[in-house]
């Protein structure tokens, strides 16, 4: 088995990623955390939260960013190479 070199995201990525996370999470905290602290200890709220907003962001709102921004945050750096991942034969750096 072979090992890539862990590359972090692009300043794109993170910006998009900012862009997510941000409203949801103060969505859950003006929404759904009064109403939980009344029923559940204050961890647990914060692992309803943390669930949510994780889900929230992979399956709605960054495939949203990712299609509004036409792939804007994952477009190839300079000089025309590829990231990683989307070059042929990659294992999207798992192995």
């Amino acid at each position: 088995m072979t090992r890539t070199a862990f590359r972090p995201g692009t300043w794109r990525q993170g910006v998009a990623t900012f862009s997510g996370v941000l409203p949801v999470s103060i969505v859950l905290n003006l929404v759904l955390a009064p109403f939980l602290s009344g029923l559940l200890p204050r961890a647990a709220v914060v692992v309803v939260d943390a669930a949510i907003l994780v889900a929230a962001l992979n399956w709605l709102v960054l495939p949203a960013i990712q299609w509004a921004t036409n792939g804007w945050a994952t477009r190839p750096r300079r000089g025309g190479e590829a990231d990683a991942r989307s070059r042929p034969g990659s294992t999207n750096g798992l192995t």
